[in-house]
């Protein structure tokens, strides 16, 4: 299967605002590989077109400087922060204990082919919000070249940083080789969220203060755009003033996005956008979805990636890279107990960019 060639669907009025941003990225080598980056791995998701448009455009209203602004400040967070060298070798354990506390890919995509991420409130207890406190305390993992010594445990922004860039390094990538979609010549660059709030409650809210005040600015500064809509299902009643005081927190375009869905809104609403067969059985559709769970694939991703039987992927952190002869490789990374994987899960007849 041969790759589709882009079409970024650049509204004509804005071509100039695209064309001047991407002269000032290569001058200002935004655009070339970061030293960091493995040589054989793909730029999806960091630096390439479509994360500099749909991203760091789209998200400053294409304004040129702004965007540009953007893009420099995420870059300068990966290189503060070690992302990419942690996310070859962050412990898997580590990565799927943080994967607990975000919306996480279910394996399932909505009738426009973006990926559906689902997450279930009643997970951010207080017993986890005091882990997630206590990751915050931790000391920034710091790469090295010599691997001597036992380098600290990530600190809580690296692991949300590592588990993001899974999104929108391996996920959105994978939804967007789909020529199964309604514009399949149109990169994918965002997802959906399905919420189930249906347990928040007001002291639970407030406890979460923190907790959406520094992932809403990671999410604003590094991965901004990436979410089409968030959808809060079974919103409890008194949702309007739970949402009075978190909105502070939240940054505005991400809070523009948020669909609250009363319990009689859920199914209708999500049948506008999501199959039965992808909609979690909780909110009266097919998919028998549990918090935690590895992604369920469904049957044209799981032939795209030639996994026989397996309708799961393994767990931890996974990326693309340009293999040997050229082709595109699935590649599980991260680390087990201080070895580092590189385990090939597929390999694509798609030949890499």
């Amino acid at each position: 299967m041969a790759a589709a060639q882009p079409n970024f669907g650049i509204p004509s009025e804005h071509e100039a605002s695209f064309k001047a941003l991407t002269q000032s990225t290569q001058e200002k080598v935004f655009l070339s590989r970061p030293e960091s980056l493995e040589s054989r791995d793909l730029c999806d998701g960091i630096s390439d077109p479509p994360t500099l448009l749909c991203v760091a455009l789209f998200a400053r209203q294409f304004d040129p400087d702004g965007a540009l602004k953007q893009f420099q400040e995420a870059c300068e967070f990966r290189e503060k922060k070690h992302i990419l060298r942690l996310y070859d070798s962050v412990d898997i354990s580590d990565f799927e204990q943080a994967r607990q506390f975000y919306p996480h890919w279910s394996g399932r995509r909505d009738k426009k082919g973006l990926p559906i991420c689902m997450f279930d409130v009643e997970h951010l207890d207080r017993d986890t919000v005091a882990l997630w406190e206590t990751s915050r305390k931790n000391s920034c993992w710091i790469y090295s070249k010599s691997g001597n010594g036992e380098p600290p445990k990530p600190d809580m922004l690296q692991l949300a940083s590592v588990y993001y860039d899974h999104l929108v390094r391996f996920v959105i990538p994978l939804c967007s080789m789909m020529t199964d979609r309604p514009n399949p010549s149109v990169p994918v660059t965002n997802s959906i969220y399905v919420v189930d709030a249906s347990s928040l409650g007001i002291k639970q809210a407030w406890g979460l203060r923190s907790f959406a005040q520094e992932i809403s600015w990671l999410l604003s500064t590094c991965y901004p755009e990436t979410i089409e809509r968030i959808f809060v299902c079974n919103a409890p009643s008194y949702y309007s003033t739970i949402w009075r005081f978190l909105k502070a927190w939240v940054d505005p375009r991400t809070a523009e996005k948020i669909v609250v869905l009363m319990e009689s809104e859920v199914l209708p609403t999500l049948r506008e956008y999501i199959d039965d067969a992808n909609i979690p059985a909780n909110f009266g559709g097919e998919f028998q979805f549990t918090h935690g769970m590895l992604p369920d694939l469904d049957d044209n991703i799981q032939q795209l990636l030639n996994s026989g039987s397996s309708k799961s992927l393994p767990p931890g952190p996974l990326k693309w890279i340009k293999d040997s002869d050229g082709r595109q490789t699935a590649l599980a990374v991260g680390s087990k107990s201080g070895s580092v994987r590189n385990d090939k899960i597929a390999t694509l007849d798609i030949i890499a960019q």
